[in-house]
């Protein structure tokens, strides 16, 4: 696919790890604001030029990186920057890979101790370092969401008491 041809690209052209998460981090807040109506005017605008989108380009990544600058500006150039999201996606499971660092979420009232719990377990079975956040949801139970391992773990406080019941009922 396009996306991950574009992210490789970038990848090859960042060398070192500071440089990696600085354009990152850039990417990371333009994706932010990309499906705003007044962003996709003025980054599709064929009344300013290439070298003045990218200045705002610029300034809304708060980034000065010259590879950044001229990723934004081939995007620009082969009107691809409506990918911004997709690319950014794409960037963010190969940054997690590239530091065997990954993100998840844990929904439900979970306790602080649980949750390291849970990522030590994880970052043990796939090792790697894995930092979970919370998420406080009325939820009878918990689900644990860690995207780009594809890792969906969910456990109901009504199923565990019927598989309670079950093997009760067994045990009789």
């Amino acid at each position: 696919m396009i996306v991950e041809k574009y992210v490789k690209a970038l990848l090859a052209a960042l060398k070192e790890d500071d440089e990696i998460v600085e354009v990152y981090e850039a990417i990371a807040r333009l994706s932010l604001i990309a499906k705003d109506p007044k962003f996709i005017l003025i980054v599709k605008s064929p009344l300013l030029s290439i070298e003045e989108k990218v200045v705002i380009l610029k300034q809304l990544a708060e980034c000065e990186n010259s590879k950044f600058i001229n990723f934004m500006k081939i995007l620009l150039e082969n009107k691809r920057i409506d990918l911004l999201k997709e690319i950014f996606q794409s960037l963010y499971a190969a940054v997690s890979k590239h530091f065997n660092t990954y993100s998840g979420v844990v929904e439900g009232r979970v306790s602080e101790d649980t949750i390291k719990a849970i990522e030590e377990k994880l970052a043990k079975k796939f090792d790697a370092t894995i930092k979970l956040k919370t998420k406080d949801t009325d939820l009878n139970g918990i689900k644990v969401f860690v995207d780009v391992l594809n890792v969906e773990v969910s456990i109901s406080e009504e199923k565990f008491k019927q598989n309670l019941i079950k093997q009760i009922l067994k045990a009789i």
